[in-house]
């Protein structure tokens, strides 16, 4: 059995080393940015929403939702698309309560981001309703916005 010459071994490896370059160029390559500004970016963009909230300014909520986005809403209605969303938010916006929101959990995969936390509401009337929620955040060439949204309004305590 003859011996693979090294010529023959070489040629695949100076192939695999010589064409790597040019493939890589064809893309466009993401910057880094560290885990920590991001984690402040996220955090700057919450609580711009709920400063934005709680100024009744349904406009620059909705600015802050991709066009495509979608809102699955305490009562379990859905708002597809920024259009809808504005329209809702701009009909209700009058009647919003004080809202904090305080995450729980951030989790990022590059440029998209996943946000758990719990959203408090303060109606003017008193009582507070407390919802679960999970957001989906995208990073675009302006900052991060709202992919999708979804709460689940926290009922009680299990056996109760």
């Amino acid at each position: 059995m003859p011996r693979p010459s090294r010529f023959r071994l070489a040629v695949p490896l100076v192939l695999a080393l010589t064409l790597a370059g040019p493939a890589a160029a064809q893309g466009v390559e993401t910057p880094h940015i560290p885990l920590r500004t991001v984690i402040d970016q996220l955090n700057s963009t919450r609580a711009s929403y709920a400063e934005a909230f709680n100024a009744k300014n349904a406009a620059a909520v909705a600015a802050m939702y991709l066009d495509e986005a979608i809102v699955i809403q305490p009562d379990g209605t859905e708002l597809m698309g920024a259009k809808a969303i504005r329209e809702v938010m701009e009909k209700d916006a009058p009647n919003w309560p004080h809202m904090v929101l305080t995450s729980d959990t951030v989790r990022v995969y590059g440029g998209t981001a996943l946000d758990f936390g719990t959203a408090k509401m303060h109606p003017k009337d008193g009582g507070e309703n407390v919802s679960h929620y999970l957001a989906v955040l995208r990073r675009g060439l302006r900052g991060w916005k709202i992919a999708s949204v979804a709460q689940v309004p926290v009922t009680g305590k299990s056996g109760e």
